[in-house]
Parts: structure tokens; sequence; C-alpha cells
């Protein structure tokens, strides 16, 4: 048994993966005789497989790098693959084009060893551009506490990637769920919620990559937006009825593979997305200056977005 397995899912990330296994192995606290990293490539038609080896001897850790051949039938199937092969008593995520920040696996490792009673801890997480540069945090909590009830009742308010888990525990969801194309991390954080007690943290576990590259973005939004829901209308059957309608054998029908494709949201979107609520928050907390800074930002994000240069403008103008 190794103590913890990281896992990263990966396909066709040559630009991102270097840099995101440093970030795994330069965790503090990450011992290459306890831990294991597990990359699962699922299918990659470029050179990561080639820079994942060019990094673990670099780094001299390619004892704990160990990288498998995934299934090639989606991101839940190459997950349980990972889980499958993971020999780790904790397990924890992390995208092949994302990072974690330092101190975050130590931090984690001493929660859960302090609160043997949890299967999971999590944190916050912050978006970056594609070039590593912040962009700005997400509001998931100023608060440690316990979300295990926030869970249950279909609530998320952080990112599948910032929790560190018991394996026992996401073996015992029964793990990714494959007829979910997408919103898998959200079903499984809300199933983790009827298996064991969650608790948060509230400082940065995860930084989000933004690109026009990533799944998130190739996806027509029709499609993120119906397994979104279908992860938190499953999650009030359970609550209400013990199961839901995917353990029943009767879920939804997916739309088609090419419903609202011409709605599909660039990185830049969702970047002056995520600035404009930080601006916002900034605004409420009383936090003028910033909140400004913050929607000018946005707007240089796309300065063709008039609806940005508005939003500055109510800023500038409307008392905190």
């Amino acid at each position: 048994m190794a103590r913890v397995s990281l896992l990263i899912p990966m396909r066709n990330a040559e630009a991102y993966i270097a840099a995101t296994l440093r970030s795994l192995l330069g965790q503090a606290g990450l011992d290459p005789n306890q831990d294991e990293v597990l990359i699962v490539d699922d299918g990659s038609a470029d050179r990561s497989r080639a820079v994942v080896e060019e990094v673990s001897r670099e780094m001299e850790t390619g004892a704990c790098v160990r990288v498998i051949d995934g299934p090639r039938q989606g991101i839940s199937a190459a997950m349980n693959a990972a889980l499958s092969a993971a020999q780790g008593e904790l397990v924890c995520r992390c995208d092949a084009d994302d990072l974690y920040p330092p101190g975050r696996l130590q931090r984690q490792l001493k929660w859960l060893e302090a609160h043997p009673e949890f299967g999971a801890v999590c944190g916050g997480f912050s978006t970056i551009t594609a070039k590593g540069r912040p962009i700005a945090d997400f509001a998931c909590g100023d608060a440690e506490q316990e979300i295990t009830e926030e869970l249950r009742s279909g609530r998320t308010r952080t990112h599948l990637c910032t929790f560190l888990v018991r394996t026992e525990r996401v073996r015992k969801t029964g793990a990714f769920r494959p007829w979910f194309v997408t919103a898998e991390d959200i079903d499984l954080q809300l199933r983790l919620g009827d298996v064991c007690r969650v608790g948060f943290e509230p400082v940065g576990a995860y930084l989000y990559r933004l690109h026009d590259a990533s799944i998130t973005h190739q996806q027509a939004d029709a499609r993120r937006v119906f397994y979104e829901t279908a992860a938190r209308t499953f999650s009030e059957q359970r609550r209400a009825t013990g199961a839901d309608d995917l353990e029943r054998g009767s879920p939804p029908s997916p739309p088609g593979a090419d419903a609202g494709a011409v709605s599909v949201r660039s990185s830049s979107q969702q970047a002056q997305a995520v600035l404009i609520g930080a601006s916002w928050r900034h605004h409420k907390d009383g936090r003028k200056t910033q909140a400004v800074v913050t929607g000018f930002r946005a707007c240089l994000t796309r300065p063709g977005n008039i609806g940005a240069w508005k939003n500055l403008c109510t800023l500038v103008f409307k008392r905190a």
C-alpha cells in the first residue's frame, strides 16, 4: 500500500503536462517512497507521454511516477482505470492541464490525520490563464466547516480536484459513473456526501487553467448544463427515495452530440464571467477600488463586449 495516489487523466496534454507534473512532484509532504503519481494516458497522439518521462528523470522521482494505458472510453472510464490501479490509502485528482499550489498536499494530509472521522477534505480554487497567470479566486467560502449536508442536498462549492479522499470512501460510492460524459466530477462530489463526512478548508487547493483546447471549452453548453443538472437531480432523488434514476436504469436521454453546438463558451468568455463575478464580490465587501480594477480587467479580457463596460460603469457609480 502507498500512502497517497495522485491521479492524472491525460490525453494530448503535451503543452501543459510538464507544469502539472512539476507542481505535484514538488509538493511539500510528497514522499517518493510512500506516495505515487499515477497517470492514465487515455490515447494521447502527441508527446504527452514522452514529456512525462522527461520530467520524471529531471526531478529524479521517477520511481513514484507510473503511467498506464487508458480505456479510451471517456473521462469517467479513464478515472476508474486510475482508481483501480491506485495503491494509495488516500487519493486526489489533478487534470493534466492544471496545477496544485505549493503546500496543498501536506496541509490536507495533516488535516485528515487530525480528523480521522472525516472521509475527505477539500479547499478553494482559482483560475489561471493558458500561460499560468492568475485570473481570480472562486468564492468557495471563508470559514473551515463540514459540508456533508451541503453535498447531500445537491450543492457544490468547489472543484473535485481540490479533494483529498480516503480511497475506501471513493470506492464505496461506486467510483465514476460512465453515463456522465461530463460533470462526472460533480456527480462524484455529491455521492461522497452520501458515504462519508466531508470537511472544507478556506485555503486555495487548486489552480484551474482556462484555455480553448480544454474539454470544457470544446463542449456545447447544452450538454454541459444537461449533465450538471442531472447530477443535482439525481442527488435530490437519492435523498428522497434512497436511489436515483441512473441507479434504477432509467436516466434521462442526453441531448444529441450537435445540440447547442453553436453555443460553445470560449475560455475568454469564461474568464470574463469569472472576473465580473469577482468584481461584485469585492464591491459587496466594501473594496471599491479592487472591484473597479477587477471590473476593468474583465473589460480587457474581451474589449468588444459592451456588457462588460456597462458593468464597469455600474461598479464605478454604485455605492458599496
